[in-house]
């Protein structure tokens, strides 16, 4: 069983003569724990993004969640598969954040944490907002010249300006190996999302990350860890030497995760059917992302719908929708789902 996903309903039976209309309830579904698998990707898993094949594929094979680089610094390499690999991933069903690969280093004070995040935020765009996993900060060895409390400021500070921009519910996870979790920030992130870069042959799927003598605690001066990369070598989706992770699910299920969406009220627009498609619209709050799933039979669980592409927003405040693939059913039914 993996974990539901909050989302707010609206059923759309699409007949050739008649149309009637259910209505927007939010849903709630109890649902045993166990860790959700997923990928983190970058233009290194392909020049042109990965293809939607090889993302459908993960999806099949279980991964429910990828995190994609976004920027890197203040002059790059920024990653120009952003947009494929989100949208492929989504589309796919999988839950999708990005990530920033911070360069500390190169400007280590709490201005310069700003001017990163700043950046962060204009390059990714709405990929950083409701629907979305939240994004990620990536700290790796170049970082650590700075001391811990230099180190710490800046991580807050950038923390920070995301959650000034983007609100609470976008606060950055953040992504350290073990060495710089134990030894180059201090307890002033003790509560802060951390995600733990531990590459290990044990089963992620059902044990913690394992001590060792060196680091008896893997976790450093995080009280616990909400995502664990625990191999750089995985396959899946027919690609090889891949990041996978598990979330730690049990403490944090991944839809926590989720950016929120501050979902209204659904109000359909325009409705038209022609041979072989649908095309709806709705509104919402603007900025929102949402899913549509499809089904020719209401009665089935959500976990059997299709996903069928996800809505785009324009203008703002309203999305569309066209469903081009309905021909040979004499009726369908529609889910709009965040994200």
């Amino acid at each position: 069983m993996k974990p539901f996903r909050r989302q707010c309903i609206l059923i759309i039976l699409a007949r050739l003569c008649c149309l009637p209309l259910g209505l927007c309830l939010p849903t709630t579904v109890l649902a045993a724990v166990s860790r959700d698998i997923g990928v983190d990707v970058s233009h290194y898993d392909g020049e042109s993004g990965i293809s939607q094949s090889a993302w459908n594929q993960m999806h099949t094979q279980g991964n429910l969640f990828a995190f994609i680089k976004a920027s890197e610094g203040l002059t790059g390499p920024d990653d120009t598969t952003i947009v494929a690999n989100v949208t492929r991933a989504t589309a796919a069903g999988l839950l999708a954040g990005v990530y920033h690969v911070a360069h500390a280093e190169n400007r280590p004070t709490t201005d310069g944490a700003i001017q990163e995040a700043d950046h962060f935020l204009s390059f990714s765009g709405g990929f950083i907002g409701p629907g979305r996993l939240r994004p990620v900060l990536d700290l790796e060895q170049n970082n650590t010249v700075l001391t811990k409390a230099g180190l710490t400021d800046w991580i807050i500070a950038f923390s920070n300006e995301i959650i000034a921009q983007r609100g609470a519910g976008a606060a950055p996870i953040i992504y350290l190996g073990r060495s710089s979790a134990n030894n180059e920030v201090d307890s002033r992130l003790a509560n802060y999302d951390f995600w733990l870069a531990y590459p290990t042959n044990v089963d992620a799927w059902v044990v913690d990350p394992p001590p060792t003598i060196a680091y008896p605690h893997p976790s450093g001066l995080f009280s616990n860890w909400s995502f664990w990369q625990y191999t750089w070598t995985g396959v899946s989706g027919g690609l090889s030497n891949l990041d996978l992770n598990v979330c730690h699910s049990e403490s944090k299920p991944l839809n926590s995760f989720l950016i929120p969406t501050p979902l209204g009220g659904f109000s359909l627009k325009n409705l038209s059917l022609e041979p072989g498609s649908v095309h709806f619209s709705f509104t919402n709050v603007p900025g929102s992302h949402f899913t549509i799933v499809s089904s020719t039979n209401v009665m089935l669980p959500l976990s059997k719908w299709v996903v069928s592409g996800t809505a785009s927003e324009g203008p703002v405040g309203t999305f569309q929708f066209a469903d081009t693939n309905a021909a040979g059913s004499t009726r369908r039914f529609y889910r709009v789902r965040s994200p």
